[in-house]
């Protein structure tokens, strides 16, 4: 038994040695790589919707129906798809008169009902001439317009690609400068992938009936965090 006590002992001893005497562990050079992407939007989303008031709900609401079906004709004349439209909101409210010498109770005077509807647009050649013709059907809710790309997770990945070609970059500018060369990667995190942000370049697209669109670009921004051995 002491034979192999002894025998453990040593081994663990050489091992110890081992290890003080080995490599040291590699240079690591960590940088963070930005990379941007551009692009011309190619859909607009768009809040559009009626609201109507009336001294009986009934009739609000009746006056609001005939205002929403001339809206959807538009949206059937300008071939924005049934997937592309969604309901938003839809509120039925009281509006109050309260007594001018201020005593009593108040009473309701009319009735308001409010329908909303999202939609998006994918021929932004003529989202102007949708926006007029949205407005002429009777629609007195419009806003929260907005553009983007159907291919939104393509160009995302480009800006990634080109975040991590931006980190090599550098990291290799590092490494010349401190006299070795780039090893191997050692750990890729992402630092964040932004939405598309737009960009206030470019010329109108679509102008009818006084409403000017200016669509511009949305940028696509990715950041990654390389860790990189530096090999001497």
């Amino acid at each position: 038994m002491r034979f192999w006590a002894l025998c453990l002992a040593l081994a663990a001893t050489l091992s110890c040695q081992a290890s003080d005497t080995g490599a040291p562990p590699p240079a690591m050079i960590s940088v963070s790589g930005e990379g941007v992407v551009t692009a011309v939007p190619d859909m607009a989303s768009i809040s559009v919707g009626v609201t109507t008031q009336a001294r009986e709900a009934t009739d609000a609401l009746a006056a609001n129906n005939r205002a929403m079906a001339a809206l959807v004709e538009v949206l059937n004349r300008f071939s924005v798809a049934e997937t592309d439209r969604q309901s938003s909101g839809f509120n039925v409210y009281p509006r109050y008169d309260r007594p001018s010498d201020g005593r009593g109770t108040s009473e309701i005077t009319s009735y308001v009902v409010s329908n909303q509807l999202t939609i998006r647009h994918r021929d932004i050649d003529r989202l102007g001439e949708l926006l007029a013709a949205v407005v002429a059907s009777g629609s007195n809710q419009l806003g929260s317009l907005s553009f983007g790309n159907t291919d939104a997770t393509e160009l995302l990945d480009k800006a990634r690609s080109r975040a991590v070609a931006n980190a090599r970059h550098k990291a290799s500018l590092y490494a010349e400068a401190a006299g070795g060369t780039l090893g191997r990667v050692v750990s890729i995190s992402e630092g964040g992938a932004a939405p598309p942000q737009p960009l206030m370049r470019g010329a109108m697209v679509a102008e009818m009936a006084a409403v000017p669109v200016a669509a511009g670009e949305n940028e696509y921004r990715a950041v990654v965090n390389v860790v990189f051995e530096l090999a001497q």
